[in-house]
C-alpha cells in the first residue's frame, strides 16, 4: 500500500537528492514535498509549528529525512522532525526513515534520539532501488509504538 511521505531535508546542499527521490519514487503523490522553502516570519513558536503541521505534513504519515553532510544544523529540519512526532487533532504521529546520503555527516539529534530508541527506521541511499519501499512501511508501521518515541529535547532556535 501507499503512503502518503513527508520529505525533509537541507535545501541547499540536498535538493538535487530530493528532486530524484519525488521524481523517481513519487508516483501517485506517494511522496509530497512541502518542505519549508523559507523561515516563517514569526515569534510565535506555537503559530509556526501549526503552520509546519497545517500546511507542510498534511495527509503524510511517514517523514523522510535526508541525511547529508550539514542536515543537523538546520533548525527548520529539527521542527519538521518535532512536528512529526506530534499527533495533533484526529491525526497521528508520522513513522519516521532516515536515509544516510553518501555525504552524511552527523545525524540530527531528535532523529537520533529515535534510532536509538528503536522507533526511527533507517538505511542508506544506496539501496533505495530495492529498499525503500519496505523502509517506508516499517516506518508508517512504528507509529504505533508510542513508548519508543523520543521528542522532548529542546528545539533547535536556529542554524549553525
Amino acid at each position: 500500500m501507499a503512503r502518503k511521505v513527508f520529505v525533509s531535508y537541507h535545501h541547499a546542499n540536498d535538493q538535487t537528492r530530493a528532486t530524484h527521490l519525488r521524481d523517481t519514487y513519487g508516483s501517485n503523490d506517494t511522496l509530497i514535498d512541502r518542505s519549508l522553502p523559507d523561515a516563517y516570519d514569526s515569534a510565535n513558536d506555537d503559530y509556526i509549528l501549526q503552520l509546519i503541521r497545517q500546511n507542510h505534513l498534511k495527509e503524510s504519515t511517514v517523514t523522510i529525512v535526508l541525511i547529508g553532510s550539514e542536515t543537523y544544523k538546520r533548525k527548520w529540519v529539527d521542527w519538521e522532525i518535532y512536528s512529526s512526532l506530534r499527533p495533533y487533532g484526529s491525526r497521528s504521529r508520522n513513522g519516521l526513515l532516515g536515509i544516510y546520503l553518501p555525504n552524511y555527516g552527523e545525524v540530527p539529534a531528535r532523529l537520533l534520539d529515535n534510532i536509538n530508541s528503536g522507533y526511527a527506521v533507517t538505511m542508506n541511499w544506496g539501496n533505495i532501488s530495492w529498499q525503500l519501499t519496505s523502509k517506508i512501511e516499517e516506518a508508517f508501521q512504528n507509529r504505533d509504538k508510542d513508548h519508543l518515541v523520543r521528542n522532548s529535547r529542546t528545539r533547535r532556535q536556529r542554524n549553525s
